[in-house]
């Protein structure tokens, strides 16, 4: 039984290692593709500047969606941003 114990235990800690380092491999590569990415979509809208404008036009589409105010509301509150500063 001890034998099997201890089998056992060391191929558990050979997991533990195994995973330690695909883990900290995981950890590595999320770094560098988050770097990439960000590379990629400088490099997108460097060359595609409408896409920036397109991306605008959704989030001030969205927010004027999620904020249910009239446009009117909204269009008197960009007028009168003044007030609200």
């Amino acid at each position: 039984m001890e034998k099997q114990e201890r089998e056992e235990r060391k191929h558990l800690e050979a997991m533990d290692r195994k995973i330690e380092r695909l883990q900290e491999k995981v950890i590595k590569k999320h770094k560098e593709y988050s770097v990439l990415a960000e590379e990629l979509s400088t490099l997108l809208n460097e060359r595609h500047p409408e896409r920036k404008i397109e991306r605008a036009k959704q989030a001030l589409y969205d927010a004027y969606v999620e904020s249910e105010r009239s446009l009117d509301e909204i269009i008197d509150l960009i007028r009168n941003a003044d007030e609200w500063i």
